[in-house]
């Protein structure tokens, strides 16, 4: 194209609102010599490219979010990182071009595309990944009305937000409605959903400047998934607070962890991305907090919103059933007969929707290769859109992993064409000795092998190494047939085919809630490890559980359990003192005691204490001696009485806490409380 081409398509596009994309194949230099002749005067440039246009790798992308560019070149030599695609086409204005440099379609799925080393344990194992995500890229592209280089007509111009036109009609119909949460009815949030590109985030933050505007003493606290996310939201409430700076100090960010954990009462909280965050935080805010907006990405590359609408808007109804949502549709930065967001949309799984099940009878179990996946277009979709259901942080680089990932196995439950769970389970293991033994010295960390690596580095147990794992990623069930034992019977087809095959273990990681741990313990998985560290995102300590799959590995398993069992009331006085004290007994059960018995000393320290006034903080050795030796009595007791236990004599818990946790008037009612549950367990059969 010359320039004058060019020029007078970027004008007719701006007149209609309307972006494109320009694929260019070839030689990578050939490509970027083209490149350069089609730009604009703002260039994002992602991938290897001239200096002069700052070019920057495709981890860096987020950087742009909250910028606007009229060019767009993503170079995929450098590898194609499918969330920074994602992320970046929603920084291209109308007028502008997003320009694709590839190798020739043909050569391109083959390519030694860099992004797939993500996809691998060892860069050297890079052309062990498969071609399937790249191949449906080439396949979606050809063709595609956003790739046309007419001039589109247009009767009406398109009028973008700006002097003239400063809120959208969406952004001025919800812009009222966040202002009634603060000063309307308590307990009636407001939900703004929202695609990419709608404005929601400048409108919380215009919303939140012209709030501090009306009231200069107002403390109003932002949350979302990190403090970048919400740059977006800080600039526009600083623009609108430009003559009165000082007042944006009435404006801060907060972490989901901390609000939920520390003692905060914030006059208005805006909760900005709500779909990547897990629903039990978002569940701890809403019983906390009384004024709350949700603003949510309904398809984002950073975890999506579909899982939020089906799963907080279930909770929202019962504990706020006065709850209010208003939706954004129309697009800020383009109009909406742009074809190229429905095309980034299918390119990377954002539009994904799950079908309506078959009424249950007859499920059925198979599995499926990546490259029958890759393509059958209306299965990967269905697939797709259930593991973004189930799960906060699907993003689009997990289609690429589901489609190229060399050591993963795709599970389907169906009956008939319906779709109804999947199972993504990763193969694991059989590390070389010498790599191992490095892992478990703490000398290397390699990417991938989770399982091993977590127990010969974290947990120590140097035969771990050579054991060979199936890992379930993921496992998700659509969610109208939740309840239905389909989740059990899925995992029980995983143990059969895994235990066929001559794996050694089955096992699985991931956020452990007292909810989620029991489907897990159920099938009989043992847990090995927590965590120690609390995850940013989820809120919860990791754990980690396995299920033999032989039996000479059984005595194995007991051993490492045994170890575990042993060592978890040390983490409990430190690093796990916040852990769920259910969670605490969930992990516990089944086991055997570990402790030694106790001696006379010990059990008279015991009983002095339950029966007669000796002091809790001078028994308390005797104590944690006491319940590590009889952890089956925690079988018998209630919720709130192993919380009692567990808390008390392992966690070191602040009394003030406790006693609120158990409705108890401060420390002498919970040492009360305490000493008659110890007083009738000692006069049981069970702890003689």
């Amino acid at each position: 194209m010359t320039l004058q081409e060019v020029t007078l398509l970027r004008e007719a596009l701006a007149r209609a609102g309307e972006r494109r994309l320009i694929w260019l194949e070839g030689e990578e230099a050939e490509c970027i010599a083209r490149a350069q002749s089609l730009l604009g005067e703002t260039v994002f440039w992602l991938g290897a490219g001239p200096e002069c246009y700052a070019p920057q790798p495709a981890a860096k992308a987020l950087q742009r979010l909250g910028q606007e560019c009229d060019t767009l070149v993503f170079n995929a030599f450098s590898g194609f990182h499918p969330d920074a695609f994602g992320a970046l086409a929603g920084t291209l204005c109308a007028g502008g071009l997003l320009l694709l440099l590839t190798p020739p379609r043909t050569q391109w799925p083959a390519w030694p595309d860099p992004d797939r080393i993500r996809l691998v344990a060892q860069p050297e194992a890079a052309g062990r990944a498969g071609h399937g995500f790249i191949a449906r890229l080439v396949r979606l592209l050809e063709g595609d009305p956003a790739l046309s280089l007419e001039p589109p007509v247009c009767s009406q111009p398109w009028q973008p937000i700006g002097p003239e036109r400063r809120l959208s009609c969406d952004q001025t119909r919800a812009l009222p409605a966040i202002h009634k949460v603060l000063h309307g009815h308590r307990r009636r949030p407001l939900v703004l959903s929202a695609d990419r590109g709608r404005g929601k985030s400048a409108l919380l933050g215009l919303a939140a400047a012209e709030l501090l505007r009306q009231q200069p003493s107002l403390n109003i606290v932002v949350t979302a998934p990190s403090q970048a996310t919400v740059a977006t939201l800080f600039a526009h409430a600083a623009r609108g607070l430009d003559t009165t700076p000082e007042q944006l100090t009435g404006l801060s960010y907060c972490s989901p962890d901390r609000l939920v954990h520390e003692a905060m009462n914030p006059d208005l909280l805006l909760v900005d991305e709500a779909a990547a965050i897990p629903t039990p935080l978002l569940e701890a805010m809403l019983a906390r907090h009384s004024r709350i907006v949700f603003a949510t990405t309904e398809h984002g590359y950073e975890g999506t919103g579909r899982g939020f609408h089906l799963r907080f808007k279930r909770v929202l109804d019962s504990q706020t059933p006065e709850w209010q949502e208003i939706h954004l549709s129309e697009p800020i930065r383009w109009s909406k007969r742009d074809p190229l967001e429905p095309l980034i949309f299918r390119l990377l799984g954002l539009n994904a929707e799950v079908a309506m099940p078959m009424p249950l009878t007859s499920p059925s179990w198979r599995l499926i290769s990546q490259e029958a996946l890759a393509s059958d277009e209306t299965l990967l979709n269905q697939l797709f859109g259930l593991l973004v259901l189930a799960h906060y942080q699907t993003t689009p680089s997990d289609l690429r992993s589901l489609l190229e990932s060399p050591d993963l196995d795709i599970h389907l439950l169906e009956q008939d064409a319906s779709l109804l769970g999947v199972a993504l389970v990763a193969r694991e293991g059989e590390i070389e000795p010498e790599l191992a033994e490095a892992i478990w010295a703490g000398r290397r960390r390699p990417r991938g092998h989770l399982l091993p690596q977590s127990l010969l580095a974290h947990a120590g147990f140097k035969t771990a190494g050579g054991r060979s794992y199936a890992r379930v990623m993921r496992i998700a069930i659509h969610p109208e047939l939740h309840r239905h034992g389909l989740g059990s019977l899925l995992l029980g087809k995983l143990e059969e085919h895994y235990r066929q095959i001559g794996i050694d273990y089955l096992g699985s990681a991931f956020s452990a809630s007292a909810d989620l741990l029991p489907f897990w313990r159920k099938a009989g998985l043992t847990v090995l490890r927590i965590g120690l560290q609390r995850d940013a995102a989820s809120g919860c300590h990791a754990a980690l559980l396995l299920k033999a799959l032989k039996p000479e590995h059984e005595p194995e398993l007991d051993q490492w359990q045994q170890r575990f069992v042993s060592q978890l009331p040390t983490l409990l006085a430190g690093e796990l003192s916040a852990l769920d004290p259910e969670l605490v007994w969930q992990c516990l059960q089944g086991s055997t005691a570990t402790a030694a018995e106790l001696g006379e000393f010990e059990r008279d320290e015991i009983e002095c204490f339950a029966l007669h006034h000796k002091p809790f903080e001078q028994s308390q050795s005797s104590l944690q001696l006491w319940l590590a030796r009889h952890l089956a009595v925690l079988a018998s007791l209630t919720p709130d009485e192993r919380y009692l236990l567990i808390a008390a004599i392992w966690q070191y818990a602040d009394w003030g806490r406790l006693a609120a946790r158990l409705q108890l008037a401060g420390k002498p009612a919970v040492i009360k409380s305490l000493r008659a549950l110890l007083a009738r367990l000692l006069s049981s059969s069970t702890t003689r």
